[in-house]
C-alpha cells in the first residue's frame, strides 16, 4: 500500500477518536437538571427544559423521589424528548422501617442511545396517579449500571428438600425501606420496588451498594427464608433461601374468594400474567376470579405461566353497586354480568336493588353470593349503615332480606374500631337464624398487597389441585365447612367426629351436663397467637392463652368444657393474635386471626336446629292462642321463665318479637 494513503488513514483515524473524546468530554460532565423539589399531584404535572449534548451511547438520568402510595389504574410517566424511561412507583412504607429518615429514594433510569438532543432538551412527567415529590435532578454520561455502581443478585427459593417453589421476595435496605430493583431478568414474575414474585427456579436483579436484607415467605402456611447480604459494587453474588412449611393443612384448602387485576377491574396495578404469579407465590390453592363487573378466566394465563399446578381457578364477579358489593361465581366469561352486560361494563351498576341483582346471579349460574365488605367505605356508608343495622338482633330498619351465602368478615378493606365488631355482627345474625358462612378475602386489587393475606380454609376431600372439583368448593361455602383466616388457622371439633357446618346431637356428646370442644391452633414462626375463645349462640363462654413461643411454629390442641345449652345452639371458635410486622407482610388491622364457622348443637333431640330468634318465636306462641296479643302481666310471666332465662340470646330475642308484636 502507498505510503500516503497508510499515513492518511492514520491521520483519519486520529481525528476520529480526537471528535470522539471531544464528544465523550462535552458530555462527561453531570448536568444539574433541577434541585429544587417539584410536588405532582392531579392535575399538576413537571416539565423542565435544559441544555446537553447528544448522547452515542446509554446514559442516565437520576433523581430522589418520594411516593408512599401506590397508583391504582394510572401512572406517572417520565418522558425525555417524548421517550417514555419509566413509571413512577412506590416505596410503600414499612411498619418496621426507619421513621427517621425523609422518604426520598434515589432513583435511576435508563436513557437509550441518540435520545439527547443537541441543544435543548424536555423532561416531563405526565400521567395520572399518587401524589409524588421529586428533587435532585441529574443527567449522568454514563450507563445506569456504572452511574449506580450496580450488582447482579441472583436468588433462588427452594424447599428443605431442594425444591424449588413459587414465593414472594422481599428485599429492604438497612433502613427497612423497600428498595427498587433493577434489571429483573425472569421469564415468570411481578415486580414493584422491594417485591419481587418468582416461582423459585432462579430470578436476577440488581442492586446499587449497601447492605440489605432478603426475605422469602409463601403466605401463612409458610416459614420465611432470610438472608442478609452486602453489595459492595465489586462483584455479582447468589443466593438459595429456603422456606419449609410449618401449618399442615391436610383436609383444606386456602382459598381467596376476592381477587382483582388492572385489565379486568379498570384500576389497581397487577395485570393477568403478574397476577397468576402471586396467587401461585402466596400459597393460594383456589382463586376465584373477582373483577368488578367483569366476569375474568384465568385458565389461559395459567397454561401460560405454568401455575396450573399451584392453584385452582374460578371465574366470578364482584358485582359492584352503590349499594354494595357481592362475590358471585361461578359465573361464563362469555355471558353477560349480572346486572350488566358481556364484556365490559362500568364500575358501579346502575341497579341497586339486591333481590333482583341475586335472583340474576343465581340465574346467571352462581351458586355462592358473598356480601363484600360490610363495613366499606366506613361503618355509616356502607350497606349495614345504609340499611341501619341493629347490631344486637341481626335486624334492619329497612333494606331488603339478606339472601346471599356469606359475609366477609376477616377483610382488609373492613374499617371496624375494634377486632371483634365483625366476629359480633356475624353471630348476631346467626342468633337470628340466617346461615351466613363466615369468610376471609383479600380484594387484592396489587402486586404489592399481597393475595391470601385473609383467606377461607374449606374442607375438602382432596389436598391435590389437580383433583379438586368446584362443586366441592360451592359445598364447602354453602354448608360453612370453612375457616375465616387471616395469619392463623384454625379447626372446631366436638367429640372428635363432628365439625364445622354439622349438626350434633347434644345428649350423644355430653359428659354429664357439659360438651368437650376442641380447637386446634396452627401458626407459622412469624405469627403469634395469643387468645383462643368459645362462643356459643354468640356469648363468650369460655377463653384460654395460647403459649405461642418467639419464632417458633405454633401447633396446639385446646380442650374446652361448655354448659349444655338449655336450647339449640351454635358453637363458634375466635382465635386473636399479634399483628404481623414482617416486610412485605403487615397485617392490615394489627392483629391476626382465625374465625371457625359454627358447630350446630341439637339440643332437644328433635334432629333439627333452630336459631335463638327460631326458639323465641315458639317460647312465645307456647304463652299465647293464635292471632291474640299477649297482655302485659303475660309477657312478664314469660319472660321470668327458666326457659327464656336460660339463654340470654333467646330472651333478647323473645324481648324483640314482643316489641314487634305491640307496634
Amino acid at each position: 500500500m502507498d505510503v500516503r494513503y497508510i499515513r492518511n488513514f492514520i491521520l483519519l483515524g486520529v481525528c476520529g477518536i480526537a471528535v470522539f473524546t471531544e464528544t465523550i468530554e462535552a458530555a462527561g460532565k453531570s448536568i444539574s437538571i433541577d434541585r429544587d423539589s417539584h410536588q405532582i399531584q392531579g392535575k399538576q404535572t413537571f416539565k423542565k427544559t435544559f441544555t446537553a449534548k447528544a448522547n452515542p451511547t446509554e446514559f442516565a438520568l437520576l433523581f430522589e423521589q418520594n411516593m408512599k402510595k401506590q397508583s391504582s389504574g394510572g401512572y406517572w410517566n417520565v418522558k425525555l424528548n417524548e421517550k417514555n424511561l419509566g413509571r413512577l412507583e412506590a416505596h410503600l412504607t414499612q411498619t418496621g422501617e426507619d421513621k427517621t429518615h425523609d422518604g426520598f429514594h434515589r432513583i435511576g433510569m435508563t436513557i437509550p442511545p441518540n435520545v439527547l438532543k443537541e441543544g435543548e432538551n424536555i423532561l416531563t412527567v405526565t400521567g395520572r396517579g399518587q401524589p409524588a415529590v421529586l428533587r435532585n435532578i441529574q443527567l449522568e454520561p454514563r450507563t445506569l449500571k456504572q452511574a449506580l455502581q450496580l450488582k447482579t443478585v441472583a436468588v433462588k427459593v427452594n424447599t428443605a428438600a431442594g425444591q424449588p417453589m413459587p414465593a414472594r421476595i422481599t428485599v429492604v435496605n438497612e433502613l427497612g425501606q423497600l428498595v427498587k430493583l433493577y434489571d429483573v431478568r425472569t421469564a415468570m414474575n411481578a415486580v414493584r420496588p422491594g417485591i419481587l414474585y418468582t416461582l423459585g427456579v432462579g430470578d436476577t436483579f440488581a442492586l446499587p451498594p449497601g447492605k440489605y436484607t432478603l426475605y422469602a415467605t409463601r403466605g401463612m402456611e409458610w416459614g420465611v427464608g432470610k438472608q442478609s447480604i452486602v453489595v459492595d459494587g465489586r462483584q455479582s453474588q447468589s443466593h438459595t433461601l429456603v422456606i419449609s412449611r410449618e401449618v399442615d393443612t391436610k383436609g383444606f384448602l386456602a382459598c381467596d374468594s376476592h381477587i382483582h387485576t388492572l385489565p379486568g377491574s379498570g384500576h389497581g396495578n397487577a395485570t393477568y400474567e403478574e397476577r397468576m404469579i402471586t396467587i401461585a407465590g402466596e400459597g393460594i390453592e383456589i382463586a376465584i376470579a373477582t373483577d368488578h363487573n367483569h366476569i375474568s378466566d384465568y385458565s389461559k394465563y395459567q397454561r401460560a405461566s405454568g401455575t396450573n399446578a399451584h392453584f385452582h381457578s374460578i371465574s366470578g364477579d364482584e358485582v359492584t353497586t352503590h349499594n354494595g358489593h357481592f362475590t358471585a361465581f361461578p359465573l361464563d366469561p362469555s355471558q353477560a354480568v349480572p346486572g350488566g352486560v358481556k364484556g365490559r361494563n362500568p364500575l358501579f351498576l346502575k341497579s341497586e336493588d339486591w333481590t333482583k341483582l341475586i335472583a340474576d346471579m343465581r340465574k346467571k349460574g352462581a351458586e355462592v353470593v358473598i356480601l363484600n365488605h360490610p363495613y366499606w367505605p366506613t361503618i355509616a356508608k356502607g350497606p349495614f349503615g345504609r340499611f341501619r343495622f341493629t347490631r344486637s338482633t341481626g335486624g334492619r330498619v329497612e333494606g331488603p332480606e339478606f339472601s346471599f351465602n356469606g359475609l366477609e368478615v376477616a377483610q382488609p378493606a373492613n374499617e371496624t374500631p375494634d377486632f371483634f365488631y365483625a366476629l359480633e355482627d356475624w353471630m348476631s345474625l346467626l342468633n337470628r337464624g340466617l346461615r351466613l358462612t363466615a369468610v376471609g378475602a383479600t380484594d387484592s386489587h396489587t402486586v404489592n398487597d399481597p393475595v391470601g393475606q385473609a383467606r377461607t380454609y374449606l374442607k375438602g376431600r382432596t389436598d391435590n389441585v389437580a383433583d379438586i372439583d368446584s362443586k366441592d368448593v360451592y359445598r364447602a361455602f354453602l354448608e360453612g365447612r370453612a375457616v375465616a383466616s387471616s395469619g392463623i388457622f384454625a379447626n372446631l371439633s366436638i367429640a372428635e367426629q363432628y365439625g364445622m357446618g354439622d349438626l350434633v346431637p347434644a345428649a350423644a356428646v355430653t359428659d354429664g351436663t357439659m360438651i368437650k370442644v376442641r380447637l386446634r391452633v396452627a401458626a407459622p414462626s412469624w405469627i403469634r397467637p395469643r387468645d383462643a375463645m368459645i362462643y356459643v349462640n354468640g356469648k363468650r363462654v369460655a377463653q384460654k392463652t395460647i403459649k405461642s413461643k418467639i419464632d417458633q411454629p405454633t401447633d396446639q390442641r385446646l380442650e374446652f368444657k361448655i354448659e349444655v345449652p338449655a336450647h339449640d345452639a351454635h358453637v363458634v371458635a375466635f382465635v386473636l393474635g399479634d399483628g404481623i410486622t414482617l416486610p412485605g407482610w403487615t397485617t392490615y388491622g394489627k392483629a391476626t386471626q382465625a374465625i371457625t364457622n359454627p358447630i350446630y348443637l341439637d339440643v332437644d333431640g328433635d334432629k333439627k336446629y333452630r336459631s335463638p330468634r327460631e326458639t323465641a318465636r315458639r317460647l312465645i306462641a307456647k304463652y299465647r292462642e293464635p292471632g291474640v296479643k299477649l297482655t302485659s302481666n303475660q309477657q312478664k310471666k314469660l319472660l321470668d321463665t327458666e326457659a327464656v332465662k336460660a339463654d340470654s340470646a333467646v330472651l333478647l330475642h323473645v324481648k324483640d318479637l314482643l316489641k314487634e308484636d305491640s307496634q
